[in-house]
């Protein structure tokens, strides 16, 4: 039930559609069902006592077929309302998973690797959308339906309708003996696919490696692996369902085909009438079937709980902004220089910053060298927020983590070693460094970053990750967009690491006229001729930062 109560707010955004879409196919489908049986009936027993000419009996069965037609437009009213329930619920879902992973902080986010991500956004969200739509739909609509069906035979013969009520009570018995086994082939499966997805993830993004290294075989090999589990879990699913089929659907028929033989034996001892009997077949047959899927809908209802549990591990990540609170000043100081005082940082039970102390002064380039795994991104991070850390890292005489998230970023251009860059055109990627910029302004920005040539360049895509562009062009776009951005604070991570000397030396220039315009500008680099340009030189060995003045 704390499934169903967490999900429930998705049910009263959209109340109106849930109620509609509800309840008009359970009246919908009680009406015509009994109204059917009931004409039935009627007719069985006006032909057994030759009451009825031929015209009469046409008329009655027109007047009967048209209620029944309009009985049928108001249940598919009702199916599309509910239908259009889920798409809505559906995208919702997907929306707040969304907007948590944009929101939720880098640590939390890491945790989670792109093939499940993809798998809980693809199909978790669609199964989670199945709890307050067609699981409750199939419960709510499964117990009204089977009640009326109930309440109607009863009306005719008392006994009849307890021994249904019986037969129907051990079909969902059995339907709940095989739910354990049911649920946990349902997890194995998700678990598979999920496997299945990351390694296809996996071929795409190291297509390059994985031919230069001669690959294919192992990678093959590796799908193919989890391509057979996956297909091990859906044969034991399949089975247990031909187990269902052959206990309690075979139960479900049994009790279908016992009460008319039933209800016949009541006829000729005369407690009830000949036509009565036809009443009792009709609505017994559909009540047992409605209480088969009464069970169904309740294996679904389970199983579905077990995406929503993956999925709500998502939406539970906590909104890094609202976690730090609301700061009343929302101004970004005048005094751009940036501080870190005594700052550690620790992954986990290691230690990759030890108390770093250092100045970044607005006018000025400052270098940051060190090996790879030296903290030098960790810095950077720290900066952002991104990570947890020990000390002070102020801007101006605030500290970072007293300023709103937006605030912060805001003001920061971070240019990344290797792009980020989206699936998209080039033009557009630059432009997300400043949405409102003009396109005089975006190729401004461009000629800064060294991007020369023709427009057609601009309207190039870039692919997944820039994977359509040279690693020189990635990098060049990257800066673009930093620039673009405006910020009083310009972070470049290995600017120049694949540009040839003509554009680095036009990048370094557009960088010296930032430094003169009084931005704040860390570089990273291990290059020597990038190292050239700065006016100050820190390296980072064993977590400590070291200075040296170029």
């Amino acid at each position: 039930m704390q499934t169903m109560f967490s999900m429930s707010k998705y049910i009263r955004r959209n109340l109106k559609l849930w109620i509609a879409g509800l309840f008009i196919p359970v009246f919908a489908s009680l009406a015509t069902n009994i109204f059917f049986a009931e004409r039935l009936q009627k007719f069985s027993a006006l032909l057994l006592d030759s009451q009825m000419s031929f015209a009469e009996t046409v008329v009655m069965l027109s007047a009967a077929l048209l209620i029944l037609l309009l009985l049928s437009v108001i249940d598919d009213i009702g199916i599309y309302l509910f239908s259009l329930f889920a798409i809505t619920t559906e995208n919702e879902l997907r929306q707040d998973f969304y907007s948590s992973m944009i929101h939720a902080s880098l640590k939390e986010l890491q945790q989670f690797n792109r093939g499940e991500l993809i798998t809980r956004y693809n199909t978790d969200a669609g199964q989670c959308t199945g709890i307050v739509s067609y699981d409750v739909h199939g419960m709510i609509y499964q117990v009204s339906v089977g009640m009326g069906y109930l309440i109607a035979v009863m009306v005719y013969d008392l006994w009849i309708g307890f021994i249904m009520l019986a037969l129907g009570f051990g079909v969902i018995l059995m339907n709940y003996l095989l739910l354990r086994r049911i649920i946990v082939a349902q997890t194995e499966i998700i678990k598979a696919n999920e496997e299945y997805t990351l390694n296809c993830s996996n071929v795409i993004q190291g297509k390059m490696s994985i031919r230069q290294y001669s690959a294919g075989g192992m990678m093959t090999n590796k799908i193919e692996a989890s391509s057979r589990l996956a297909c091990q879990k859906e044969y034991r699913y399949v089975w247990l369902q031909t187990l269902k089929i052959l206990t309690s659907d075979s139960l479900a028929n049994i009790c279908t085909y016992l009460l008319t033989p039933l209800a016949c034996i009541f006829a000729v001892y005369g407690y009830i009438s000949i036509p009565a009997v036809l009443f009792i077949h009709q609505i017994c047959r559909y009540f047992i079937m409605y209480t088969q899927n009464l069970g169904t809908s309740y294996i679904n209802y389970k199983t579905h709980e077990l995406s929503y549990d993956r999925f709500k591990e998502v939406l539970s990540m906590t909104d890094e902004e609202a976690e730090r609170g609301r700061a009343e000043d929302k101004d970004f100081p005048a005094d751009n220089s940036v501080s870190f005082e005594r700052v550690s940082v620790y992954y986990k039970e290691r230690r990759i910053l030890n108390d770093v102390s250092f100045t970044i002064r607005p006018g000025e380039i400052t270098c940051l060298a060190g090996e790879s795994g030296s903290g030098k991104s960790s810095l950077v991070k720290a900066l952002l927020q991104m990570v947890d850390y020990q000390g002070r890292i102020c801007i101006g005489d605030r500290d970072c983590a007293d300023m709103p998230i937006d605030i912060l970023r805001g003001h920061i251009s971070l240019s990344p070693e290797h792009g980020d860059l989206f699936n998209t055109t080039v033009y557009e990627n630059i432009q997300f460094g400043n949405l409102s910029a003009t396109e005089q302004e975006i190729d401004l920005a461009a000629r800064k970053a060294a991007i020369t040539g023709e427009m057609s360049f601009m309207q190039r895509n870039a692919g997944e990750n820039g994977s359509q562009l040279s690693g020189g062009q990635k990098q060049r776009v990257s800066i673009a967009r930093a620039i673009l951005k405006n910020a009083p604070v310009i972070i470049l991570d290995e600017p120049t690491a694949a540009l040839d000397a003509v554009s680095e030396a036009k990048l370094l220039d557009t960088i010296t006229s930032l430094k003169q315009e009084g931005r704040c500008i860390l570089i990273i680099s291990h290059k020597e001729s990038t190292l050239r340009a700065a006016d100050r030189i820190l390296y980072i060995e064993d977590g400590k930062v070291t200075e040296k003045t170029g």
